[in-house]
């Protein structure tokens, strides 16, 4: 015998939730590029006795939900769970057992945490589920629903899942998911977080980096301390602070523009108050190319020895021949044309050296910006940068939609000439014009910003060929920023 599942998505998070997560609801919130919603379908699904699987995303959603359910035979059980109850790693075999059980109950239960939260309940009988769910479903979350209607609920305790409609629990959840790439890995607690990597000389430049700073600059960034070292590993410990990054928040649609108003206020008195010093037209030069040429043309050398790379080579082989040769041909061009002319100042700044969403720390109350992982610095003279770099990294969070990539919101469709077109579903018009009034303002040219994160994408193209799909994007969103902003 199966049981039925009912994956109950209509509940909304509450406002301090929204704050974060937007207009979403739990199941649409996502974390490593997976929502929740399908963290649950991957886990119900790996079930060795699963059931059909209903969802139940919106009230309207009830009249369908319950003509599936009544077809159902007499007797079936159902087990009906909330997708603010998450199956963290570690308790997927707990949680196995409990679905397992439902097919065989004789009874009704309601499953609650040691908190008294009800993570959902369990029904033998899908003509009473019909019936429980017309008197109760708008109080299904409230524990003293399950006393009334006639229904005789047995409770089952279970420490199996983690409950996020608790503000404390979302914060946790959302916050822990570092995106530690490649070599990193991150761990603590509730007041500090420890960033551990094999590659000991980048752990080491950026514990280095914060003490080689001005004084002046440091309130900017998070303090590391601790920095340990052995055969294998380096390490240093920072002060957790309970604030989500800007890419969680920007990639679910809860930054509004006057909040968003108030990051890039703080942003630009960040670029503008960094410490500069003044260095030749030439220094300036090479700084620039090293940074926006040099490196662009290095990085699709190391992309076309990668080991995947004919793979990726065939697919873009769509997009017509030797793809990225003509994409990096023509961002030299534009950069040969473009960059003498425009009016640089001579200067070199001290920068974050990565200054995107996911390195932006913003809490909306107390309006306090803080940055997290900079490039790094072994030395004073590593501090230094071009002072157009931090802003281009700006730029491709918010005008190139990075995080979106990152959180794998985007996808490809054909056009009338079967021509495939990037796709991503958040219209930033509002987010870029504030972003360039900004940079005018604080006298930074928006078409060599655009240029400069062109140069970003194709950078990063051979560091993201753990998800192939992922660099076909790239080259298509630096493809659309020539198209449409550079060559104008």
């Amino acid at each position: 015998m199966k049981a039925v599942c009912v994956y109950d998505d209509h509940i909304m998070p509450d406002v301090f939730i929204g704050n974060i997560a937007g207009e979403k609801t739990f199941g649409e919130i996502i974390l490593k590029r997976v929502s929740v919603r399908e963290r649950f379908k991957k886990f119900y699904g790996s079930l060795k006795d699963a059931g059909e699987l209903f969802e139940f995303d919106h009230e309207w959603h009830y009249d369908v939900l319950k003509k599936n359910i009544k077809r159902l035979r007499q007797g079936s059980r159902i087990i009906h769970i909330f997708s603010y109850q998450i199956i963290p790693d570690g308790r997927a075999s707990g949680a196995e057992v409990l679905f397992e059980k439902a097919a065989y109950s004789a009874g009704n239960y309601v499953i609650k945490n040691e908190e008294n939260a009800v993570i959902g309940f369990i029904m033998n009988n899908s003509e009473d589920y019909c019936d429980f769910m017309d008197e109760a479903r708008d109080n299904l979350s409230d524990p003293e629903t399950y006393k009334h209607f006639g229904f005789d609920f047995s409770v089952i305790e279970s420490s199996d899942f983690f409950d996020i409609s608790v503000y404390s629990n979302f914060r946790n959840y959302i916050t822990g998911g570092f995106d530690a790439r490649f070599f990193n890995s991150v761990a603590g607690d509730e007041h500090i977080v420890k960033k551990t990597s094999r590659n000991k000389q980048k752990i080491k430049a950026e514990y280095t980096f914060y003490g080689l700073l001005p004084d002046d600059m440091k309130s900017w960034f998070v303090m590391p301390y601790d920095y340990e070292e052995d055969d294998n590993t380096a390490s240093y410990t920072m002060k957790r602070y309970h604030m989500t990054d800007l890419a969680v928040r920007y990639v679910h649609g809860a930054i509004d523009t006057k909040e968003f108003e108030k990051i890039m206020e703080l942003s630009f008195y960040f670029i503008s108050h960094r410490a500069s010093k003044t260095i030749s037209a030439q220094e300036y030069k090479d700084n620039a190319d090293k940074l926006y040429l040099e490196k662009v043309k290095k990085r699709v050398a190391e992309l076309k020895a990668h080991p995947g790379y004919p793979e990726l080579n065939k697919i873009s082989q769509l997009y017509g021949n030797d793809y990225i040769d003509r994409l990096t041909e023509r961002y030299v061009e534009l950069y040969n044309k473009i960059d003498p002319e425009i009016k640089h100042k001579n200067i070199s700044v001290i920068g974050h050296g990565d200054m995107c969403f996911s390195n932006m720390l913003f809490d909306k109350n107390s309006e306090l910006l803080l940055l997290i992982d900079p490039k790094g610095a072994l030395s004073e003279n590593d501090l230094w940068t071009d002072p157009y770099y931090d802003v281009a990294k700006l730029s491709h969070s918010i005008c190139g939609r990075y995080d979106f990539f990152n959180n794998g919101l985007y996808r490809f469709d054909l056009d009338d000439s079967l021509h495939p077109v990037l796709e991503i579903d958040f219209d930033n018009t509002e987010y870029d014009k504030i972003f360039r009034y900004h940079l005018e303002e604080n006298g930074f040219s928006y078409n060599a910003v655009r240029l400069y994160e062109a140069s970003l994408f194709l950078s990063m193209l051979p560091l993201h060929m753990d998800f192939p799909k992922k660099v076909f994007g790239f080259m298509q969103n630096a493809e659309y920023i020539m198209d449409k902003f550079v060559s104008e």
